[in-house]
């Protein structure tokens, strides 16, 4: 049994040392690689920082920020990424939270650090290279390590503009690792394509996947994914049959037509997680590669990327919803009513959480901490935490869990209460739409759909009256020619409402 997610890259490294675990365009690193530079950049940490303190990993995206990740871990720290790309707004609310130890940083990065605060100690992470590795240091440091010590921190989004650290120990990860390589067969001829930033929790699956069992894992430039045809023939070059991309990066595929220039044949696995999938894009998807396992995760970052999956062995229509599936090993799911009961099948209740996937918490922050984990209000004989995911869901008549939105985008209007995402599922399955956002504007009761397609805004308009119900047509339709997302590739829902509801 590991103790810690180090324990499985030594194990691998002896089996597959001249095995590639990370390449992007530029370079590539093997397990042996990956391990000794990881030790190097953790004794040099150590010399420094000491255990179970924040590491900031702020840089390009490039596959040699894994040997800072790692290296952070060997020095009984946990690392946080920040990607050279976020808003120096964004990131001074982190840093403000966190108050790291060290920050590593890397070339495009470097004119960026030089104008964060100077009592954090600053290193371009090639200096912590030149270090030798320090056996008796390390040894110290894993002698006093145990599973519950915190692995990582991932920064969301908080509803009061401030972001939220959520803390992942390795405890966590090494229970998802191994659920997940069991249950698809997942060895060292897995070959994956990080979609993902590292900052995000899509991003977990590929960075851990490898050292659990020797697969290798290629890191496409971010642009690619801008040109689906590119990241298409990118799959078919290296071979690489599984993909954890969150759906609007499959859907790109699609909307820009990139199969009529390229299908992979290598493809056999494809993950998606982080946000609905329309069964509309879904189905080209399974048109051009029929052969592949299409899985439906759910699971928000304080699960550890996911604690529901679903594997896609039936038909599903284009406006069908679907299922997020069962728990996941070693997790449970249960959905609340308003009052805090036991939901009913059919019934809409909160998704909440437990078991072995959850945070410990929000890093420096007990009140959002206490307000999302809490005790399990069914279990009444000891201490058990639920952590509440503001989504909801209801059991189908076959015992499948469905999604239906999220408490924050459910609407009250003419004495109805509305999912928002319901109009969005029923616009998606449309030919001629591409993608849309539904907002609601408080002030004046109007819902605001926001589309991108090659469909005027009175057409989708006649299109959708017979399927939905009067209360629920929205009051205007906004054509836009891309549609708006966010760092972590999703649909910028914040940006879109203040844009269309304010002012």
């Amino acid at each position: 049994m590991y103790s810690t997610v180090l324990q499985c890259l030594e194990q691998t490294a002896l089996k597959y040392p001249d095995k590639t675990v990370f390449a992007d365009v530029k370079e590539s690193f093997t397990f042996h690689d990956l391990l000794k530079l990881s030790q190097k950049i953790g004794s040099f940490i150590a010399d420094l920082v000491s255990p179970q303190n924040p590491i900031v990993v702020y840089m390009d995206k490039r596959a040699y920020n894994l040997l800072s990740f790692m290296g952070a871990a060997y020095a009984g720290c946990f690392y946080v990424p920040i990607d050279s790309q976020m808003p120096s707004e964004r990131i001074n609310l982190i840093l403000d939270t966190l108050q790291p130890s060290m920050i590593l940083y890397d070339d495009a990065t470097a004119d960026k650090v030089n104008n964060i605060s100077s009592s954090i100690i600053k290193f371009h992470y090639e200096t912590a290279l030149k270090t030798e590795i320090n056996d008796d240091a390390l040894s110290r440091i894993r002698l006093n390590s145990k599973n519950t010590d915190l692995l990582y921190v991932l920064f969301t989004s908080g509803s009061t503009g401030i972001p939220k650290g959520v803390t992942i120990s390795h405890a966590a990860v090494i229970d998802f690792m191994d659920w997940i390589c069991d249950a698809y067969s997942l060895d060292d001829t897995t070959i994956l394509c990080n979609q993902a930033p590292f900052y995000f929790d899509a991003s977990v699956p590929d960075i851990y996947i490898p050292l659990k069992t020797g697969a290798t894992v290629f890191i496409p430039p971010k642009s690619y994914y801008t040109f689906p045809k590119k990241i298409l023939q990118f799959i078919e070059t290296h071979n690489i049959n599984t993909l954890i991309w969150v759906p609007s990066a499959l859907c790109n595929v699609v909307n820009c037509k990139a199969f009529e220039v390229c299908v992979p044949a290598s493809i056999k696995l494809v993950i998606f997680c982080g946000e609905v999938m329309p069964c509309k894009h879904l189905n080209v998807w399974r048109t051009y590669i029929p052969s592949a396992l299409y899985v439906n995760m759910y699971g928000p970052t304080e699960a550890t990327y996911a604690c529901m999956y679903y594997n896609i062995e039936r038909v599903f229509a284009d406006d069908d919803k679907l299922p997020l599936g069962k728990a996941c090993e070693n997790s449970e799911i249960i959905l609340l009513d308003d009052d805090d009961k036991l939901a009913e099948p059919g019934i809409i209740g909160e998704i909440c959480i437990s078991g072995q996937c959850l945070s410990q918490g929000y890093y420096n922050s007990k009140e959002k901490t206490s307000a999302a984990f809490m005790q399990n209000p069914i279990n009444t004989k000891w201490r058990e935490i639920i952590y509440r995911t503001g989504d909801l869901a209801y059991q189908n008549e076959h015992g499948e869990i469905i999604f239906a939105g999220r408490k924050d985008f459910q609407i009250k209007r003419l004495g109805h209460r509305i999912e928002l995402g319901e109009i969005e599922t029923v616009i998606l399955s449309l030919n001629e739409v591409e993608n849309a956002c539904c907002v609601f504007n408080e002030d004046n009761s109007d819902i605001i759909t926001v589309y991108t397609g090659k469909i005027d805004s009175n057409a989708l308009a006649d299109l959708i009256v017979d399927k939905l119900p009067q209360y629920m047509m929205p009051n205007k339709f906004v054509k836009l020619t891309s549609m708006p997302m966010n760092l972590n590739g999703k649909i910028d829902r914040a940006k879109i409402k203040k844009e269309y509801t304010e002012g």
